[in-house]
Order: structure tokens, then sequence, then C-alpha cells
């Protein structure tokens, strides 16, 4: 868009180049700021701009944070705001700091051009208008925020970077945000620091840089969503690490994959969003994070609840927003979704996914359901012997069988001697059942060769797959409430992505499993007469 109209001495003026080219000459262009560090990483773009239009350099009346952490580095000089009244500082520490606005407008000095950068009315702008009035500006700029200016720049575009940027724009109509949306500056000490924390990690490995506290309790998104999330995703992607940057203390290094999540919470802003600036991957609230990873253009996933993605989200960087009207309401599959989704696209990396005859397996498991309920038409038929997933459709279909022989013996005024048929029917299929984990088990060791030093793990596949056996027939038959089978099917996926996870896991060494012989069949066991000699 190369023009747009503003309200000038109360009257609408299209803004086309050349109309107000006369301003940047001014000799001491003022920029006021004062809102939360997020606007700040969103006003950078414009302040650049600004900065490069203009002949004199800025004078910028803002937080001592907000110009160390944004504006330093465009040379301007700086008169601290931090503690401004009427309601304490909105940005910085806490300040018992006294402001007087005629000290302050002595400290800034002849003003020939006021631009608040401020787009919204918020608390700092009672503070505001007082002070523009002492310092009695030539021409003023400013947002519809009730104050009076000359030139009033309409809200008239949904995205915060966007509506700040129209003050650049009413200098020269045909800049572009994208020109000026650099990463958040850093130091050359900072920027060694996270170069030595980079080289730290495994060579190759790829970050998920990840922003999780906030003040105001609507945004927070639950902290068990977000290590289910990290441990989801980091057991798909064994090249990634997570760096946990923030100024909270939620503990997100907690659960299965602990050890691939580093903490850095309270590092210095700066610091904080340079490690973000350098990750692969981002996943995040609504914040200044968030937006220091979009400057970045590190491709990221914000989470939204009570806030508007389309005010508030990415703008530079390859994205995906999860928005619902609660953070509660978010799913941790929503968001891993949408991270598999940019790690796939924009990362150059998938989840790996067990290959062979781990496959296989996995293949045979997702077909439990609806072959078992083909089962109650046809019966089963043997398939190939030598195959895994055969193997575990017949390991599946002896539990078909104990589960209907059950059934069976349940019934009501069944006779004695079909319980005891059916009893021995039971015995051989168990004998059967046990027999054919053990060979699931033993054809997997035998095609995969796990890590000998790895860790041992004593549940193996072949007992999970016989546990998703026996939870597929249950969920097939249940009788239950929507609720109940809910949690059901809850398990049945938990426990099918924990048998994917296992053998990743073995196929990248961290983990081992050896067969366990039950020696459960009657011929494997000695006899007891305890119960003849007891009545029953």
């Amino acid at each position: 868009m190369s023009e747009f109209t503003v309200l000038q001495d109360g009257h609408s003026v299209h803004v086309e180049r050349g109309l107000l080219e006369h301003l940047l000459r001014a000799r001491q262009p003022t920029v006021y700021f004062s809102t939360l560090i997020g606007d700040s990483v969103l006003t950078l773009p414009t302040l650049r701009a600004l900065d490069e239009m203009f002949d004199a350099p800025l004078t910028m009346v803002c937080p001592k944070v907000a110009f160390d952490l944004c504006f330093r580095q465009l040379g301007g000089r700086l008169v601290d705001i931090t503690g401004s009244p009427p309601a304490g500082p909105t940005l910085g520490p806490p300040s018992n700091r006294v402001l007087d606005y005629d000290a302050l407008a002595a400290e800034i000095g002849p003003v020939d051009l006021f631009i608040d950068a401020v787009p919204w009315d918020v608390p700092s702008s009672a503070f505001a208008r007082p002070l523009r009035k002492r310092l009695a500006p030539k021409t003023s700029v400013g947002f519809p925020t009730g104050d009076t200016y000359d030139v009033v720049v309409p809200r008239d575009v949904p995205h915060a970077a966007d509506l700040t940027f129209k003050l650049a724009r009413l200098f020269d109509p045909s800049a572009r945000i994208e020109n000026h949306a650099q990463p958040v500056p850093t130091s050359a000490a900072t920027r060694d620091e996270v170069r030595s924390i980079r080289s730290a990690l495994p060579a190759g490995a790829k970050v998920l840089a990840v922003h999780a506290d906030t003040t105001w309790a609507k945004k927070q998104w639950p902290v068990t969503r977000f290590i289910d999330l990290l441990d989801r995703f980091l057991a798909r992607h064994r090249d990634f690490v997570a760096w946990i940057v923030g100024m909270g203390d939620e503990r997100l290094n907690v659960g299965r994959e602990r050890d691939r999540i580093f903490p850095y919470l309270g590092a210095p802003l700066d610091l904080a969003m340079g490690m973000v600036a350098d990750a692969d991957l981002f996943v995040g609230i609504d914040s200044c994070m968030l937006h220091a990873a979009d400057l970045a253009r590190v491709p990221g996933v914000g989470l939204f609840g009570p806030t508007q993605p389309a005010t508030w989200g990415f703008r530079f960087a390859p994205h995906r927003h999860v928005q619902m009207s609660t953070m509660a309401e978010i799913t941790v599959e929503e968001v891993l979704g949408a991270l598999e989704e940019l790690a796939a696209e924009h990362v150059g990396t998938a989840p790996r996914q067990p290959s062979g005859a781990p496959n296989d397996l996995l293949s045979a498991v997702r077909q439990f359901h609806d072959v078992a309920a083909c089962w109650h038409e046809d019966e089963p038929t043997p398939g190939d012997s030598d195959g895994i997933a055969a193997k575990a459709l017949h390991l599946h279909a002896m539990n078909f069988g104990l589960w209907h022989h059950e059934d069976a013996v349940r019934r009501p005024g069944v006779s004695d001697h079909e319980v005891a048929r059916r009893k021995r029917c039971i015995d051989g299929l168990n004998s059967r059942r046990n027999a054919a984990i053990e060979d699931i088990d033993a054809t997997l060791l035998d095609r995969v060769n796990p890590n000998r030093n790895a860790p041992l793990h004593t549940e193996t596949p072949g007992t999970i797959v016989d546990r998703l056996s026996v939870l597929a027939l249950r969920i097939l038959h249940t009788n239950r409430p929507a609720p109940q089978l809910a949690v059901l099917d809850e398990q049945y996926d938990d426990l099918c992505r924990g048998l994917e996870q296992f053998l990743t896991r073995m196929l990248d060494g961290e983990i081992r499993f050896k067969p366990y012989r039950q020696f459960k069949s009657a011929d494997q066991r000695s006899e007891c007469g305890l119960f003849e000699r007891r009545d029953a």
C-alpha cells in the first residue's frame, strides 16, 4: 500500500510521498514509548526506520530497560522515564523514583516534533499527555488515544507491528516493515555466550526454544501440558534438545526427556532473546520471546487464548497459531501437530519412525480394532508366520479367542461340563498366547540387534503388544458410558505411543530388552494339590 489516510489538524488527509517530508529535518525529533517488553520488540522495526529517515538523532523518552534491550544501537539519546506516574512503572524494575514534569521537560529540551509511539490507550498515556503539553512541540504525531495530536494515525490494520510502522510510513509511504524487521540487537559478548552455549551441544543437535511463563494467569498454558509436549516431541526427534527461557520458575525438565531439556530461566533478557534467535524452532505463549523469535525468522508455534494472534502473533517467520477461547482448551495434540508441521517444512527434520520389523509391528498393532471387528464375521486365518506383523496378529487372535471363551463361561445357566470344556480351551490358548509374546520378542531381537551396553528395560515389546491387544478388545466390546470409553481410548493412545517411543529409543541405542520366558504351560510346572484338600 503506497498511501493511507490520517487526520491532520482535524481534517482527513491522504498521505503521499513528500507530504510530511519537511518533518524529517526536525532538529530534535522526540519519540515517546512506555509499555511492555513485548511492545518494545514490536516497535523496534518502526524505530529503526525512523532512525534512518531523520537527519537528526532521535531522542527516546522511554524506560531504560526498553532502551538498553531494543533501542540503544539506534544511536539516539535516552531520557529515562522508569517509574513514570500515575500508576508506577509499566516497564522495567520497581522504582521509587518521582518524576517531575518540569524537570523532565527541561532534560528533554526544545522539541519541534513529538511522536507518541504507543498505539493503545494505556495507563502510561495519562503521563504522556501533560508531558507533551509542557514540551509544546511544533508538531505532534500519535494514535487515537484520547489526546489531541496534530497528526492522528488511525488504528486500521490488525497486527501491532504493522500498526506502529504506520508512523514510519507517514514520512515514506513506500517503506516496508520487512526491510527493518531484523533480530533484537545483542552485544558481541552476548553473541559469544550464545555461541558457547550452542557449541556445548552434541554435533548436529537442533534446538527448540520454549517460553512458558507469564504474569497474566489467563495467558498461561498448563505446565503439565508443556512437559507432555516436550516429552512427545523430543522422543520423536532425537536430534533436538530444548532450551527453556523466561523469567518464571516453571520446571519443564521433569519428564521422560528431562536430560535433553535445559532451563535458562532468569537469564538476562538480551541473552534469552539471543538464544531464541539462534534456535531452530520455537513454541510459546503470546510474549516478548515470541516476538523475538518472529524478528529472527525462527519458525514457531504461538499459543493464544485471551489475546488475538492477528494482533499479537507471528508476523514474519513461518508459523502456526493455536487459538482457543481459553488456554485450557488448547490440547497437546494440537500443539504437537503444529510443531511437527513446522519441523518437517522448515527445519528439515521429521519424527524418526521405526523402520523394518519395528515398523511392521506398529502397523499390525494399529489394525487390532478393525481386524477384531472383522473376526466376528469371519474366523481368524493364519498369516505369514515369519513376519513380525503376522506374529502380532496371531497373538491378537489368541486374545480374541480367550475373550470370547471367558464370555461364554460367564453366561447364566452354563453347565459345569461346559465350564470345564471352556477352561481347557482357555488353558490351551493361554499357553499359545504366552508363546506368541515370546516369539514377538525373539523375532524383534533377531532383526534389530539392540545396543548391548544400553540400560535394560524390563517390559518388552511383546508384553506391550499383548496389553494393546486386550485393550483393543475391551474398547470394541465396551458398553460403558462415553466418558469411560474416552478414558479407554486415551489409555490405548498412550500405550501405542509408548510402544513407538520404546522402539525408537531401542533403535537409537538408548535402551535394550531381553525376552523373558514364562514357563506357564501345564507341562512346565509341578502340580499342587492344595485345593483338593480344601473346600474351594
